[in-house]
């Protein structure tokens, strides 16, 4: 009797260990999911790498972050990569600004964002996203910029 008791006891306590492991490690991954971002920590590269990362691991399909975009935030080196994915229409989270309370079904693209920024160091004006971005590609904005792109490479 004693035996059964020790094993039942035994059993029980590495069922309650494995969950409140299991337990521990879930609640620590949905954290980092959840742990607020600022913007002026971020570059366009590693700002469109959460997006993609994120895609589909969030309930909103929304990366929130907090702080404003700052002045001259995308620099030269970061043309050649933002041409690179312009044309992109991989699905991505979509940003969300932490004060927003709008929660929406849409999905992002990476050449969105790309659009986005790279016309942002075309006309030297700073990024305003507002309380939710979701952008999409879009044909037009992509032949203004390769327009200006190679008119910038013959001219350097």
């Amino acid at each position: 009797m004693k035996k059964i008791i020790l094993s039942l006891v035994l059993v029980l306590i590495l069922v309650t260990g494995a969950y409140l492991f299991y337990d521990f490690k879930t609640k620590k991954a949905q954290k980092e999911y959840y742990k607020t971002l600022y913007i002026k920590d971020l570059d366009p590269e590693s700002f469109i790498t959460i997006c993609k990362d994120r895609y589909n691991k969030t309930p909103i399909n929304s990366v929130t972050m907090t702080g404003e975009f700052p002045e001259n935030w995308v620099k030269p080196d970061d043309v050649q990569y933002l041409i690179s994915i312009i044309r992109s229409q991989e699905k991505c989270c979509g940003y969300m600004n932490i004060f927003s309370s709008y929660l929406s079904t849409e999905d992002a693209e990476i050449g969105g964002f790309a659009i986005i920024f790279l016309n942002s160091y075309i006309s030297k004006k700073k990024i305003n996203l507002g309380l939710n971005c979701y952008p999409k590609t879009d044909r037009e904005s992509i032949k203004k910029i390769e327009i200006w792109y190679k008119s910038s490479v013959h001219a350097n």
